[in-house]
């Protein structure tokens, strides 16, 4: 898949200019100038104030950025928001004028405001709708007390939107309604009033709602999402767990929003026009040299931190001196993840990372222009066609996807990605936030592919300690190649490089993701939606195609995991006649028993739960998560031997399921109609007993008689779900099972 350093320079010419000019209408209504830059600092402001000197930024920002904010408030924040400043004045892109008090900021800016917009942050569904006031009118919003204070300098009240509406879905719906087609942007931003995005939304007119997946406003605000045109950024954020990201974002896919993923980003309106106008520079292009072929006799590992698609990583964790700015870096192999976004709402700090990359470092491309779940969207084609196309134009080849169905090596959404313009700009893919079934596979068109075999909240130690665990390992039980994820909340980069360096004195070899991909040797997946191999005695796996049906975030784990064998669910037990005269005749009982409530319960507890400790989701999913079996059209096939004849069924009972028998072909077939396995539900076990008799062949001089052991099929559909059924996050797969005993069911001697 490598391609020469000529495609990548056309690719990141006029293709690369072409493909910015079209972000920029993705992402924005205008590309401001940059004037003379002053800065407050907002330490010791309530949130109200806070919130007023935002939207006051926004609309000082809108034709020029010149305002930009501190807030010493948040000391882990407050040395990224002044690095940047300090930074792009080192740089001589900027001109600071200098530092105000917010005294100061209000008199010399407060001629350029209209006014103002009374609202109360005890309703604050007010905060929104003044915004949009505010914005319409080059105002401010200025909630309770703000108010007060403006009224007292003379400043103009343009509106007073509080006690409008009863609750917040009535006011952001008649908001819409009125002012829709007012603002510039045609999208929405979700967003609460303490966070920080609310200069951008002021400046780029963006219509702002808040609500969650578990607040009683969220089918209102979900409708008003729904009705916005697809294709457009969803900025903000949409959760605060991850049982209601996985909602929401599903949501928004589905709807054909780009979630970029910057509630917490401050400052946006000054970034967006440092370098604005300038030439967007790719990477570098390093020179092509071999990387040895990643064997299983040596540990090769690849590591990238999360999660830059959310800008607040680059923008306000990654400059802080635990990270991009530590002294260690570049001491070992390290992917940076970075939505490429940044290229087009930060120019200037993408410019910083681009020309202060080291050899060690690789920039990452998560989820590429958005977080989506591309395999709900309902035109993936043009995602991945403008993910390429930035990332082309930004020199990036490593595309780091969150979704699971890429975890299935025949996923048709593969062909989209492959087949999509541009996609010759990838070199490869990482894919994932927790385990599967596979830890590398190459497609059958030559994409490798890594799946992260960690999952959430592991710091280095616990990263090193899985390394550890891999070179404990006979290497015929190794991956050739290991990617693990680090996430940004739980380590750092001077974490990892002290945890990891001394195991490269132990032989592990660190590679970049794009080192990793590379040197893969060819790996067929496991995880597929047609099963082609039979299973082990004992055992049964799919046979033929499986169907996913629902939410592709868990339908597609799901179809991953039934990939490997499971225990036959139905207990066969044969007892015949011991030993017989020749000619006599055997007399058989076959009991058939089915663990109803077992099968649900130890499948979640075997299966499903320990992807979800994976995913270090346990304490908060497995509350909610239940499975599901429901199996129909069920076969047992008990084979008589073949020395035997005038097979006679003298009895047949069951329980708990109907229940027929039949001699066909040399086999006794029990079949079976429905049951349902639920982990929710205590249900009776299915219990069947069939007595039949055999006469023995008295021409046949064997002196043993064996039934061989039982063949099983049974069609079935498996659902995972989180919450209540009828809700969101629910997922499967159908198709048929089919498996065969591990030992014989029965033996008769006979006696000459």
């Amino acid at each position: 898949m490598t391609k020469t350093h000529s495609e990548s320079r056309r690719l990141d010419g006029s293709g690369g200019r072409d493909a910015r000019q079209k972000l920029e209408a993705t992402f924005l209504t205008r590309r401001p100038g940059l004037g003379r830059a002053w800065v407050v600092d907002l330490t010791g402001m309530s949130t109200a104030e806070k919130l007023f000197m935002r939207t006051l930024q926004g609309t000082i920002n809108r034709p020029e950025a010149r305002l930009y904010l501190v807030n010493s408030d948040d000391t882990e924040f407050a040395e990224a928001e002044r690095f940047w400043i300090e930074e792009y004045e080192r740089q001589g892109w900027i001109d600071v004028g200098g530092y105000l008090n917010h005294t100061e900021v209000l008199e010399k800016f407060g001629s350029e405001i209209t006014g103002f917009v009374i609202a109360s942050e005890d309703q604050p569904w007010t905060l929104h709708a003044a915004t949009v006031v505010a914005t319409l009118q080059n105002g401010v919003v200025a909630p309770d007390a703000v108010a007060d204070l403006l009224r007292s300098l003379g400043w103009r009240q343009l509106d007073d939107v509080r006690n409008r509406w009863p609750d917040a879905v009535s006011a952001y719906q008649a908001t819409v309604a009125q002012y829709r087609g007012a603002l510039a942007y045609p999208g929405l931003a979700l967003l609460r009033h303490t966070e920080n995005l609310w200069d951008f939304v002021v400046q780029q007119e963006i219509m702002p709602v808040f609500s969650r997946p578990k607040h009683d406003t969220w089918d209102g605000v979900a409708a008003v999402m729904d009705a916005y045109p697809g294709g457009h950024v969803l900025y903000g954020y949409v959760s605060d767990d991850t049982v209601e990201e996985e909602i929401a974002v599903e949501r928004a896919s589905s709807s054909g929003k780009y979630l970029v993923p910057t509630s917490q980003v401050s400052n946006l309106s000054f970034h967006v026009a440092v370098l604005g106008k300038s030439r967007l520079i790719p990477l570098a292009e390093r020179p092509e040299e071999a990387v040895t072929q990643c064997e299983a006799s040596q540990v090769n590992v690849a590591i990238a931190i999360t999660d830059g698609d959310n800008l607040q990583v680059p923008i306000l964790q990654y400059p802080q001196s635990t990270f991009w700015n530590t002294e260690e870096r570049g001491v070992l192999p390290l992917g940076w993840s970075m939505g490429v976004s940044l290229s087009v709402l930060a120019p200037g700090i993408w410019e910083f990372y681009r020309s202060t990359i080291r050899p060690n470092d690789e920039i990452v491309s998560l989820m590429g222009i958005a977080y989506v779940h591309a395999s709900t969207l309902p035109e993936p084609e043009a995602y991945y066609r403008d993910t390429f196309s930035v990332m082309a134009a930004a020199g990036i080849h490593t595309l780091w996807s969150l979704d699971s169905s890429l975890t299935i090596t025949d996923e048709p959404l593969w062909r989209v990605l492959e087949e999509a313009p541009g996609s010759e700009t990838l070199h490869g893919v990482v894919v994932g936030y927790g385990p599967s079934v596979d830890k590398a596979f190459r497609r059958d068109t030559g994409m490798p592919v890594l799946v992260t075999q960690n999952g959430y909240s592991e710091d280095a130690a616990r990263i090193k300690g899985r390394i550890e665990a891999i070179m404990a390992l006979e290497p015929s039980k190794r991956s050739p190649v290991n990617f693990f994820m680090a996430t940004n909340w739980s380590t750092s980069a001077r974490d990892l490089y002290a945890a990891l360096r001394p195991l490269t004195d132990q032989g592990v070899r660190f590679l970049t993701p794009a080192q990793a991909l590379a040197c893969m040797p060819d790996i067929k997946g496991i995880a597929r939606s047609l099963i082609d191999t039979e299973a082990s005695p004992g055992d049964c796996l799919p046979s033929g195609p499986i169907e996913q049906f629902g939410s592709p975030i868990l339908s597609a784990p799901t179809l991953a995991g039934i990939g490997h064998p499971i225990a036959i669910p139905i207990s066969v037990a044969v007892a015949g006649t011991r030993a017989i005269r020749r000619g006599g005749t055997i007399t058989y009982t076959a009991a058939l028993n089915i663990d109803v409530s077992g099968i649900a319960r130890g499948f979640l507890k075997d299966r499903v739960l320990p992807v979800v400790e994976a995913f270090g989701l346990s304490q908060e999913f497995a509350e909610h998560v239940w499975m599901k079996l429901d199996a129909s059209n069920i076969r047992v096939d008990l084979p008589v031997p073949q020395a035997t004849r005038g097979v006679e069924v003298i009895g047949l009972e069951s329980s708990g399921i109907e229940a027929a028998v039949a001699f066909k072909d040399g086999s006794l077939l029990v079949t079976l109609d429905t049951f349902v396995s639920d982990s929710r539900a205590d249900s009776p076990s299915v219990e069947v007993s069939v007595s039949f008799t055999a006469a023995h062949d008295d021409r046949d001089c064997s002196a043993k008689l064996e039934m061989a052991p039982e063949s099983v099929i049974f069609d079935f559909m498996l659902t995972v779900g989180i919450g209540d059924e009828a809700g969101p996050l629910v997922g499967g797969v159908s198709g048929t099972m089919a498996g065969r005993g591990a030992v014989s069911l029965a033996e008769t001697v006979v006696n000459q």
